[in-house]
């Protein structure tokens, strides 16, 4: 689940990447104007792989995390 507070507070000019460390499903704020090597350079920084990077819309943010936690709880 995104904190809400992630997409409530996301401003223009900033883009949300969706991050996996094992199991574990986190999220980056970043710059909109980021490279896509920026982003996983954070990640590798942090010991996590880039799922997707320089999302913002809500809709489509919640969907894939959704879809995210149904694949590594198993559900179909």
């Amino acid at each position: 689940m995104i904190p809400n507070h992630i997409l409530n507070d996301l401003r223009p000019d900033e883009r949300v990447a969706i991050l996996s460390r094992g199991s574990e499903v986190h999220f980056h704020v970043h710059p909109a104007t980021d490279t896509p090597d920026a982003v996983r350079a954070f990640a590798a920084r942090e010991g996590s792989e880039v799922l997707t990077s320089h999302m913002r819309d809500r809709a489509a943010i919640e969907a894939f995390v959704a879809d995210r936690e149904r694949d590594v709880g198993g559900e179909a």
